[in-house]
């Protein structure tokens, strides 16, 4: 006999919102379970995970029961994956061939509903313009990148040039003070020597 908790499927968890789930899709089978059970009963009400496991042991004891249980296990898979959706609605339509092999080479390496979805909200872009996009940007990179080259040779040139000035700038201003201070020293070596009068 399987362990109680191999009933349960691996993505239910035994949570009240789930509890409620189970509890509303027992109830719309009450008929179909009170002739599994033989007219017992079972409280879909007071339903907790020690009286489930006990309910799926009784339904695998024949085949009505276990078609029972995997209609249960099948709609709770798909309560999950429509919840999963996130908004999404299931359409279901007649598409011409032609079309449809259009819409699958348009797909290529995406999802025929992610594709439908773009071309709908005219945000569907080729592969052809994807790649001609890649390469303006591309393009544009590059371009960017010359542009601060040459602003930075600029620059570099521009703080040269100013080095220099600078530099010739201080030298300048260094002679003038030397020049100043040999006259000073001359007008005081003469100021030393006897006069000639």
């Amino acid at each position: 006999m399987p362990s109680s908790a191999s009933y349960i499927p691996k993505e239910f968890k035994w949570n009240k919102s789930n509890i409620e789930w189970l509890k509303s899709y027992l109830a719309q089978k009450t008929p179909l379970l009170n002739q599994i059970s033989s007219g017992i009963g079972i409280d879909i009400h007071n339903l907790n995970l020690l009286r489930f496991n006990e309910l799926c042991e009784l339904l695998d004891k024949s085949a009505d029961g276990r078609e029972l249980r995997s209609r249960l296990f099948r709609a709770w898979r798909s309560k999950k994956s429509r919840d999963s959706d996130n908004g999404k609605k299931l359409y279901t339509f007649n598409l011409d061939i032609k079309a449809g092999t259009q819409l699958k080479k348009l797909a290529k390496n995406r999802t025929i509903n992610s594709t439908l979805e773009d071309l709908i909200f005219g945000t569907y872009q080729s592969d052809e313009i994807k790649r001609a996009q890649a390469k303006q940007l591309k393009a544009e990179q590059k371009e960017i990148e010359r542009q601060e080259e040459t602003r930075k040779e600029v620059e570099d040139e521009t703080a040269k040039n100013y080095d220099v000035k600078e530099l010739a700038a201080q030298e300048k201003s260094e002679l003038i003070r030397t020049i100043l201070k040999l006259h000073k020293q001359l007008k005081d070596y003469e100021k030393q020597l006897p006069s000639n009068k």
